[in-house]
């Protein structure tokens, strides 16, 4: 009896190790839960292969090749995001006031922006101004209708915003504007930045 007490205590503390052991390939010192490497090797590392995309058991965190990009799953957005992300910039110089900001450059027309290959969600904007604070600024996703996919005002108080929570989808095809609209006051030199990932 004794000798299945002893047995059945090394089994435990041997299985209890194994379950809490770090994992590595290719090295006998992980420095994670996993490690691999593959700094002498001529083979890549890790292989994901491209799936469709995963609607069972997800969790935040989860990595997927979808398609021919690597993206995460945002348990807080309830999508697979990009891991690369996009930024996207408005300005202009002077006085905002209910005038466009202009698009990587020159571009003020109210129906034209930045186009939007595939379909994504704004995850985070900025804005920062000169002067003259309180102005409100209006990002939009616009359709090829100008019908808006989204639109969002919000109010450059003490020159600064900042959204990093931000979670607004749009489709392949929109397009993304910003604008200024009226405050109580008209700021200046304003710069808009809208950071995209791609949604799956």
């Amino acid at each position: 009896m004794k000798f299945r007490l002893n047995s059945l205590f090394l089994f435990l503390l041997f299985t209890s190790f194994f379950l809490n052991a770090q994992v590595g390939v290719g090295t006998i010192v992980p420095n994670g839960k996993l490690t691999i490497d593959a700094s002498a090797d001529t083979t890549a590392a890790l292989e994901l292969v491209p799936q469709a995309t995963p609607t069972t058991n997800l969790a935040n965190g989860q990595l997927a090749v979808i398609g021919d990009k690597l993206y995460m799953y945002d348990l807080t957005r309830t999508a697979w995001l990009s891991v690369e992300s996009t930024a996207i910039q408005f300005g202009r110089n002077g006085d905002t006031a209910t005038n466009n900001l202009l698009y990587g450059g020159n571009m003020a027309s109210a129906t034209s922006g930045a186009l939007m290959p595939l379909d994504g969600t704004i995850v985070a904007i900025t804005a920062i101004a000169a002067s003259g604070d309180d102005t409100d600024i209006n990002i939009r996703a616009r359709d090829v209708t100008n019908t808006n996919s989204v639109n969002e005002t919000f109010t450059l108080a003490s020159l600064r915003y900042t959204d990093t929570a931000a979670n607004f989808d749009f489709s392949a095809g929109d397009y993304i504007t910003a604008r200024g609209r009226d405050g109580a006051t008209t700021a200046q030199d304003v710069t808009v930045i809208v950071w995209v990932k791609w949604r799956q």
